[in-house]
């Protein structure tokens, strides 16, 4: 049995006792020491991310696009790691899906803009012209990152819109079909590159 002191014994019945009230009346309810070493466990992820987000511990790795054609490298992808100071690199698939239940994702995202943005302005004031395309979570359409906000950190950043790409899922482009064209639109209007994802893996196979 897990050690535990008074304190926590009472904090246990309490959530207890909680549970059975809000089940119903006449009844009892066994405190689950598993789901809430989970749910524990849940928020202190949530909080270690959001620190992560301040410590700025998030970085953009840059995966080149060479054409075919010419062979010369044309763009980048920015694909996100967590620079984990315990834990080293971590990969995308170990935290974008709880940033994207808990609503991190877009403040992820509006980082990821920024940084892929001001990264472009380097390679440009080096000569190198290079568009760098970001990937574009569901839950960042249609409000999160907006044109009006890819159009003000681009002239913060002196680039032009049309050196930004945005890659999305074709499954979020079926599930938000309203919203997401009218965003496309916007985009499009500016400049900015459109690519789908994962093409050919949902509907569309």
């Amino acid at each position: 049995a897990e050690a535990m002191d008074a304190d926590q014994l009472q904090r246990q019945a309490d959530q207890a006792m909680y549970q059975a009230k809000v089940s119903g009346k006449n009844r009892y309810h066994v405190f689950d020491a598993e789901h809430d070493r989970s749910v524990r466990g849940h928020h202190e992820n949530v909080e270690r991310m959001h620190q992560a987000l301040v410590d700025q511990e998030f970085v953009l790795h840059y995966q080149p696009k060479a054409s075919l054609r010419s062979g010369r490298i044309v763009g980048a992808e920015a694909l996100i790691r967590w620079m984990h100071p315990v834990h080293g690199l971590v990969p995308p698939d170990s935290f974008i899906p709880l940033a994207e239940e808990t609503g991190m994702i877009e403040g992820i995202g509006i980082w990821c803009l920024h940084t892929a943005c001001r990264q472009i302005a380097e390679w440009k004031n080096i000569g190198k012209s290079l568009r760098v395309t970001i990937n574009i979570s569901a839950r960042q359409i249609p409000e999160a990152i907006p044109s009006r906000l890819i159009a003000q950190v681009c002239t913060e950043n002196g680039i032009e819109p049309r050196q930004l790409g945005l890659e999305i899922t074709e499954s979020t482009l079926m599930d938000s079909a309203d919203t997401t064209v009218e965003m496309l639109r916007r985009l499009q209007s500016l400049g900015v590159t459109l690519a789908i994802d994962d093409f050919g893996t949902g509907y569309s196979s």
